[in-house]
């Protein structure tokens, strides 16, 4: 038995590491506390295989002039996360993924969904990975999001357990034992100490 449920991740897989960045692990609107805890996996994830961890981060309007359609209001309601209000330097990531992430390997994001950003997709697509992890934040927000397009797409896609947390622990929680579940097909729950015998080189 190899300890996932649709066996070995197969010669490409990639982690996909979610917005893990200084706007939501430092004190601030967005705090999410619970990250500091998946930031060790995390962290052990992208050490083991850097060249196959890639990174997004969340980029907030500049102001909510700036931002389209609903986001307008999103970010006058939000307005203390915008650029103008928070500074760009809350955009990077923190500084113990940042240290194994490189330019090529970190992608910026307008949206929840990932795959909505251009040369991300464009990165998955070139990479034809035989596996998805995903890790990061929020479980019940970026992490879902991005996921279903990954899904959409065919990806076979791992969810870690405990490398995805949320600001929210309800929601989060939710969405382990209910939303991500009826997918079972398509979304594997597993931990980290599952994954890494077959992560690891």
């Amino acid at each position: 038995m190899s300890g996932l449920p649709f066996g070995p991740l197969g010669p490409r897989p990639l982690m996909v590491c979610i917005d893990m960045q200084r706007l939501f692990l430092e004190p601030g609107p967005w705090h999410t506390p619970a990250g500091h805890d998946i930031l060790p996996a995390c962290a052990a994830l992208a050490a083991a295989r850097p060249g196959a961890s890639l990174f997004t981060r969340f980029v907030p309007a500049a102001s909510a002039a700036q931002a389209p359609g609903a986001w307008a209001r999103y970010y006058r309601h939000w307005d203390a996360v915008t650029l103008e209000r928070a500074g760009p330097e809350t955009v990077e990531l923190v500084p113990a993924l940042a240290a194994l992430a490189t330019p090529d390997r970190v992608f910026d994001k307008l949206t929840y969904d990932a795959f909505d950003a251009a040369p991300f997709a464009t990165a998955i697509a070139a990479a034809a990975p035989t596996a998805l992890l995903f890790t990061g934040i929020e479980t019940d927000v970026c992490v879902l999001a991005t996921l279903l397009s990954a899904v959409d797409l065919g990806h076979r896609c791992l969810v870690l357990t405990d490398a995805v947390a949320g600001s929210d622990p309800a929601a989060h929680a939710a969405c382990l034992a209910h939303v991500y579940p009826r997918f079972d097909q398509q979304v594997e729950l597993v931990t980290t100490d599952a994954v890494m015998p077959f992560w690891a080189p």
